[in-house]
């Protein structure tokens, strides 16, 4: 799974989304984030949609970018992140961007390989107490 702890960003993936927000001057990353996991293609035998690991990743990552937007932000927020979020605050979120956030996480925790490879460890409650907090800071 490429991670090292329970928190959002504690995974190579969502570390490697960061240089896209980097390198990003509006939105756009976060958006394109979300529009990945909020329309996956379903699963062969599956009816609702299923999200890979990576994308799971990167979509959290994107959310913990929102939270922090509107003054909430994790207190392990990467310097990189934090920073981006400090030279972008003008940018105005709307209930759109915010309902995205929420259909992201819902997502993640309906059924993904992100959630299904937590669910096959001890941590499985304390990474979704993990998103519970980030859903709580949204």
């Amino acid at each position: 799974m490429g991670a090292w702890g329970l928190g959002n960003f504690e995974n190579d993936d969502a570390l490697d989304w960061v240089y896209e927000l980097e390198g990003s001057e509006d939105l756009s990353a976060v958006l394109d984030a979300f529009k990945a996991i909020n329309h996956g293609e379903p699963a062969p035998d599956m009816s609702s949609a299923y999200n890979d690991a990576t994308e799971c990743s990167r979509a959290l990552a994107a959310a913990e970018v929102i939270a922090a937007l509107r003054g909430h932000p994790h207190p392990d927020l990467p310097t990189e992140v934090a920073a981006w979020v400090g030279a972008h605050g003008h940018l105005a979120l709307n209930e759109t961007v915010l309902a995205e956030a929420h259909a992201a996480i819902s997502a993640v925790l309906k059924r993904s390989e992100l959630q299904e490879l937590w669910e096959e460890t001890e941590e499985y409650e304390d990474w979704r107490e993990v998103v519970a907090d980030l859903r709580r800071r949204l």
